[in-house]
């Protein structure tokens, strides 16, 4: 039977999303960030004290406007954002992270680090390394349009 490297990539990804909901019940976590929940988390955290906006977040992300401001909306929601109106320009809103946030950004980034572990126990540094330098010559590929991945049918 043939292997397809998109197939084995999938099921890597469903075993990944198997471990961390496993992490997270062994650590007792109770907030399960979306991926990029986590990510906005992570980027809110690493530029604390510059003014970001949902813009800023579209870019950083490349993602669409409605789809950020759906995540936001959750992430005010569950009050894991705040939204508050800006020094500068009190027409926008400044998205900030309070204290619980931060708290969950340590969880989560404790959850990645143990998955990690995880991921490349047994696996010497070299296997490591051609594995990274494989996985960017496909990202390339896919964004050059040099390969591309054969379909099932």
């Amino acid at each position: 039977m043939e292997r397809y490297v998109a197939n084995e990539l999938k099921k890597l990804d469903v075993e990944i999303g198997k471990r961390i909901f496993a992490i997270t019940k062994e650590k007792k976590i109770k907030f399960h960030p979306s991926p990029l929940q986590a990510k906005i988390i992570k980027y809110l955290v690493e530029n604390e004290g510059k003014e970001i906006y949902q813009k800023d977040l579209e870019e950083v992300f490349g993602v669409s406007k409605a789809t950020i401001s759906g995540v936001l909306l959750t992430m005010e929601k569950n009050k894991t954002i705040k939204r508050i109106a800006s020094k500068s320009d009190a027409r926008q809103k400044r998205i900030v992270l309070p204290e619980r946030s931060k708290e969950i950004y340590k969880e989560v980034k404790e959850t990645f680090k143990t998955l990690n572990e995880d991921l490349i126990k047994n696996i010497s540094k070299d296997e490591l390394e051609r594995f990274y330098k494989t996985i960017e010559k496909m990202r390339n590929n896919i964004r050059n349009n040099e390969g591309g991945i054969k379909t099932l049918w």
